[in-house]
Order: C-alpha cells, then structure tokens, then sequence
C-alpha cells in the first residue's frame, strides 16, 4: 500500500487532487484541518512487483522529504521553546523530597510533566531508591503505579474508542485488532460507527480486508446493537466513533448511540500528544460523559514530548493502557508499562 498526503481548499477540492494523482481505486485513510484547508492522506494498493519498481525511485524522495520533514520539527520546536516559560523547579513542595528525589522531579518537570505529577513520582522514586531498588527500575515502578493501567483479568470483548477528530482512532483500532490475531484470536469484528467523517468508512473497511475482520455499520443505538449480535461469534469486536469536538448536538447523539453497547463492553479515549494542555482539559467533560475511563496515547513520534498528557491522565484520573508511536499498521503500539512511559517520557 502506497500513502500520500494531498491538501485542498475544502474537502471537494483535496478528494479531487487524490482521484487525480491516484485514480479511482484510492483508499481514503484520514482527514485533518490544516493551514490550506484540508489534508487527506490516501493509500493505493500495489502488486508486489509494482512495489518493487516503485521503491527505488521514491527513495531519494522519501529521504529528501524526510529531511525536510525533520527540520521543520526542529524549527517549530525551537520556536515553542521560546514561547514557553521555563519550569521552575523552585515550586516543588520541598517536604519529603531531596536528594536523588527532588533531581528527578527537577528533570521531570524540564520533560513537561505537571508539578504534582512530577512530585508523586519523584517521592515513590525516592522511596524505592532508598529501599535499594536500582534508579531504572525504581523510575518504572513508580510510573507504573501512577499511570499505567493495570490489566484486567479478562479483557474485555467489545471495545468502543472515542477521542477528537484526527487523533488516530482508527489506526489504533487496526493495531490492536492485529495484536489480538498474532496473540491468538481467530475472529475480529470491526463496527464504523462514524458516519461524519470523510473517508472513515473507506479507512475502516482497508484495515478490515488487511486483517481479515468483519465489518458492520450502524448509525444508532439500535443498528449497533444488531451489529454487535451479529459478531456475537467473533472473539474481539472494535468499535469505531465520530470524533469528539464542541457540538453539543454531536455529542449527544454519540452518546445515544453508545447506549447501545450494552453492560460488559467498555470505552476507551484515545488522545494525542499533539493536543495541548487547554485543549485536553477542554475534551475531558466530553470524554468522561461518554464512559470513558482508560485511555490509549497516539503519535508519540509526532510530538516533542509526553509530560503534557501524562499530567492530563494522572489529573483526571484516567489509566494509561497503550502508547501509539507510529502509523505502522501492524506495530507502533507498545502497552504503556514503565518501561515505556520512562523511555518516550524522557526521550526528549
């Protein structure tokens, strides 16, 4: 599968731009406002020997993009560096914590991480060390014990994710739909549930046919209860959402359909690291609104760090289940242990 991105003036112009590099057969696979209007990443699927002859002439592209890509990173890092204030280390409540405690909770406020995030792990840091626990591994537990969510017994069968428009639901609907394959499972269902977006459908029903899922549609209460008898038989069933926004009238529609999940399915939030801090805080209501208590953390490679939306999770008191850290499909997904939250939290 080939991947493109294509911007437009409105959603009519970019989809244009796509048929026209791509022909017909172009699979839509997400849709996001940008600076000129809309982008629309679209995919088309190649034979293995057209993959082949494709490949060595779009090298030197890719890389030549690539490059370009990362220094505009760094340009827009170096910029939000400046805007920002720097982090004062001299507000960390100083009772209790000193020494080897204090200098982590120094260098976890310099990541981004919230003052009182940073004090609880740096304390519980503080007493593993002092219980002659090694630094590593007294980091990981401690953000274990403050983040990550601890798995549960028997996963739950039916699972609906829900989030802001662009934060890559449905790329973490088909990682872990491919997850449960390797790990054993033998039939997966997927439900669109998202009839706003452009191209959600086309999306979905790729990652389906790659995966070998089947796919049902429902645009109510009543139609995703059917859909869901009718992958009673499969062993996970992913449900995917309309994005989360400021509509209240979306919002409660979303929630009326959600109603008929029933009892034993859960919801999951899946947020970016792009989002900013105001933005999660404005999301949450919403979030919490439609049942959602744990949460899956998108586009760690897009993002200059992780501190943000780790104090955002430990505030509203959701559990850190999985971490997205690329569009690779299957891969990119990691469970969010404290392996993990160290390594990308302090990756920076």
């Amino acid at each position: 599968m080939r991947l493109r991105r294509f911007t437009g003036s409105d959603p009519a112009a970019a989809l244009r731009a796509v048929k026209k590099a791509l022909g017909p057969e172009a699979i839509i696979l997400a849709t996001r406002p940008c600076e000129h209007g809309v982008e629309i990443t679209a995919a088309v699927d190649l034979d293995v020997s057209a993959e082949q002859d494709v490949a060595p002439a779009a090298s030197d592209a890719l890389q030549g993009e690539l490059a370009e890509i990362t220094r505009e990173l760094r340009t827009i890092g170096a910029r939000v560096a400046r805007m920002e204030p720097e982090p004062n280390p001299g507000a960390l409540p100083g009772r209790r914590l000193g020494g080897e405690g204090r200098a982590m909770a120094e260098r976890l406020l310099l990541h981004g991480v919230a003052v009182p995030l940073a004090t609880r792990v740096a304390r519980a840091f503080q007493k593993g060390r002092a219980s002659g626990v090694q630094a590593e591994a007294a980091l990981e537990a401690s953000l274990a014990r403050h983040l990550a969510a601890t798995e549960p017994e028997t996963a739950p069968r039916v699972e609906a994710f829900v989030g802001p428009t662009g934060c890559g639901k449905t790329t973490t609907i088909a990682k872990l739909a491919s997850a449960a394959l390797s790990g054993g499972a033998e039939a997966i269902g997927f439900v669109m549930a998202d009839t706003q977006r452009i191209g959600a459908n086309a999306q979905l029903e790729a990652y389906a046919r790659l995966l070998g899922a089947r796919l049902e549609v429902a645009e109510n209460a009543a139609q995703l209860g059917e859909a869901l008898e009718r992958l009673r038989d499969c062993d996970a069933v992913y449900v995917d959402t309309a994005g989360v926004g400021g509509d209240r009238a979306s919002l409660q529609e979303l929630q009326a359909l959600l109603s008929g999940l029933g009892s034993e399915a859960s919801v999951t939030a899946v947020v970016s690291t792009g989002l900013s801090a105001s933005a999660l805080e404005r999301v949450w209501p919403r979030l919490e609104s439609l049942g959602a208590r744990e949460c899956v953390v998108t586009k760690l490679d897009e993002s200059p760090g992780l501190g943000a939306t780790c104090s955002w999770v430990a505030e509203t008191g959701m559990r850190l289940r999985w971490l997205g850290t690329g569009q690779r499909v299957p891969g990119d997904l990691t469970e969010a242990s404290g392996n993990a939250l160290a390594h990308w939290l302090l990756a920076a």
